[in-house]
């Protein structure tokens, strides 16, 4: 069972692993059950927990008396229930803290790949899974939003204090951007300005008509009326 649990590892294709008719006293080891936590997720480090199996949904072993392991039963469901959040759930489930230095060798251009990691990663902290009963269910990371959010800020604070010369290398591009972000929206203020006198002065413009067609037919109405009263009628 060791082996076959091994085999998961990066098996990205089989769905379900159904076991029957096994030999009489075959049944799966501590160690066997072990294989196969390992495989639906490594927690030796980040990398190894991403490339874990998140394919497979089901393991069945026939006249086995003996049930899931609970970790094992909740990566099957998390794998089953949310593919595409599979590896990032693991990942925050299995590190609490996320170390940046193998990734200082980016530079900087590193931060916006790891801000949208974190973001894409945050579902994570609202979505549940059913329970090994299946009569109830639970979140699959038990984090408060303010956690999350703490946890982000203290990688991207680790990164930028692991590089402290490239930050200040680039300062001067940095102040640069912000000033160039600062023009782009003193730009855009200006034409939502420009929108709204436009819009003021047409505004303007219906209201005139408006009155020129209320006073033109007022003064139609006066002329059908004295000309009522010529006819006798």
């Amino acid at each position: 069972m060791e082996v076959l649990g091994q085999g998961l590892v990066g098996n990205q294709s089989l769905i379900r692993l159904h076991l029957v008719h096994l030999d009489e006293g075959v049944t799966v080891t501590s160690t066997g059950w072990l294989a196969f936590t390992t495989a639906l997720c490594n927690t030796s480090s980040v990398n190894s927990t991403y490339l874990s199996n998140h394919t497979i949904c089901d393991i069945c072993i026939e006249d086995d008396e003996e049930t899931i392991p609970r970790d094992i039963f909740l990566y099957l469901q998390l794998n089953k229930e949310h593919p595409q959040y599979a590896a990032r759930c693991k990942i925050l489930m299995k590190h609490r803290h996320l170390n940046m230095a193998r990734f200082l060798q980016w530079g900087l251009k590193f931060l916006p790949l790891a801000a949208a990691w974190f973001e894409r990663s945050k579902p994570c902290t609202t979505l549940t899974i059913y329970e090994d009963d299946y009569d109830s269910s639970r979140r699959v990371l038990e984090e408060s939003d303010n956690s999350f959010e703490s946890r982000e800020l203290t990688a991207m604070f680790e990164f930028i204090r692991g590089m402290p010369m490239e930050v200040m290398k680039r300062r001067k591009e940095l102040i640069v951007a912000a000033y160039d972000d600062n023009d782009e929206i003193a730009r855009i203020d200006e034409r939502y300005r420009e929108a709204l006198e436009q819009r003021d002065r047409k505004n303007l413009q219906l209201e005139e008509e408006i009155a020129r067609l209320k006073g033109e037919n007022e003064r139609l109405s006066g002329i059908v009326e004295v000309a009522r009263k010529s006819v006798g009628v």
